[in-house]
């Protein structure tokens, strides 16, 4: 299959993880005593279903190996899961439709919603989190939501309206550190993330928005608050 705009839900959710946490890096080889330099597409994460939905995409448009390697962390519990493909076609492509990461081609826009869908699935997975709120004392323990410093967020903003999902408060937090860019942070509407038909390829994410779906909708949540609580029985620990 030809990697392009008109190229599917696999190129949709490929572009939306290169946006997310996906990166192209140029990597050295030596040949012949002489070093060059190729790219390669690289994500990192600790989502192994994370990066197996990365693999099946890219594998739709390349013969390319694509590598998966576990590394055990030493900071923390979980592994990370490196994966590298160094097809040029397919670097080239994602760094020219973004213009390096700057901006959501506007192709997207034009997209069906199924394309849409994997698009934000891409995003979502990489920077997208469903948490668990503590401090509620209803059965509403979970929310979405979406943190990034890149600077399509309002773009990308619109492309989750279009398919009907709606976004809550948008704010701008103070950078980590000096020099650093500001966050941008927004809050989804849980139930019209499901009533969308969206999706998040990550278990531990999805399964959240399973168990706040099970409980039923929102008007029964809300008038039943102390008995749903005990039927829902939620994890605490928050992603």
């Amino acid at each position: 299959m030809k990697i392009g705009q008109s190229a599917g839900k696999s190129y949709a959710y490929l572009l939306g993880v290169f946006l997310g946490d996906g990166c192209v890096t140029m990597q050295p080889t030596k040949n012949s005593g002489s070093v060059s330099v190729y790219p390669v597409f690289r994500l990192n994460t600790i989502d192994e279903d994370f990066a197996l939905s990365t693999k099946r995409a890219l594998s739709k448009f390349t013969d390319r190996p694509i590598s998966i390697h576990k590394h055990e962390v030493s900071k923390s519990s979980k592994p990370n899961y490196s994966l590298r493909c160094g097809d040029p076609e397919i670097c080239e492509n994602l760094k020219s439709v973004t213009h390096q990461k700057k901006v959501i081609p506007d192709f997207v826009h034009d997209w069906s919603k199924g394309e849409k869908l994997a698009f934000i699935a891409g995003i979502m997975d990489s920077e997208g989190f469903v948490a668990a709120n503590n401090s509620n004392p209803t059965n509403r323990r979970y929310y979405m939501g979406y943190k990034s410093c890149d600077v399509w967020v309002p773009e990308f903003i619109r492309v989750l309206e279009s398919v009907g999902i709606k976004i809550g408060k948008v704010s701008h937090e103070k950078p980590r550190k000096a020099h650093y860019k500001s966050p941008t942070r927004f809050s989804i509407k849980m139930q019209s993330w499901i009533d969308s038909g969206a999706r998040f390829n990550i278990a531990r994410k999805q399964n959240r928005v399973d168990e706040w779906a099970a409980i039923g909708p929102y008007e029964r949540r809300a008038t039943n608050p102390r008995r749903l609580t005990s039927e829902a029985n939620t994890p605490d620990a928050a992603c």
